[in-house]
């Protein structure tokens, strides 16, 4: 079962600070969600406790890459216990399911030293989208007729294909 944050909305903040970040104390996640009226909610925790999570997804990242390194057979373990964490990894081709896993692992080691998740993000969501190809056999063979499973690589991003 996920806790959720405790909320308030952002103008709580800015009127009674005091009362508003002593919610966040109290919250099981020790934590504050700010709704924003007009912009993207903000997630409001102490320093110490965002450096801790920041060291554990960093310790869980080096553990799996130092997996990788230790053999096929740890790769073809975890290739087979990744649908557990991306339930949609099913929908790939096996070979795709290990690329994934690879570039999963390589990207979230190469976003520990800059301290950013968006990279791993985009990686995520790259995967899924092309897990949801494959899952619908109409868009598939509408995207590789008469390609078959070439890949032509890149595709540039909209605001750079007209240049």
């Amino acid at each position: 079962m996920t806790t959720m944050p405790a909320e308030a909305n952002f103008s709580e903040l800015v009127q009674r600070p005091e009362d508003t970040v002593a919610r966040m104390q109290v919250s099981a996640r020790k934590g504050l969600r700010l709704h924003r009226r007009d912009a993207e909610d903000l997630y409001l925790t102490t320093a110490a406790r965002a450096a801790r999570a920041v060291e554990v997804v960093d310790s869980i990242t080096r553990m799996f890459a130092a997996l990788l390194k230790e053999g096929p057979a740890a790769v073809d373990l975890l290739t087979r216990v990744f649908p557990e964490a991306f339930p949609w990894v099913r929908f790939l081709p096996d070979g795709a399911v290990r690329e994934f896993l690879v570039e999963f692992v390589e990207t979230a080691r190469a976003s520990t030293d800059p301290g950013t998740i968006e990279p791993i993000s985009q990686v995520i969501a790259e995967w899924k989208h092309t897990a949801e190809i494959y899952a619908d056999p109409e868009l598939y063979a509408a995207l590789t007729a008469g390609h078959g499973d070439v890949d032509f690589g890149d595709v540039p991003a909209p605001e750079a294909a007209g240049e």
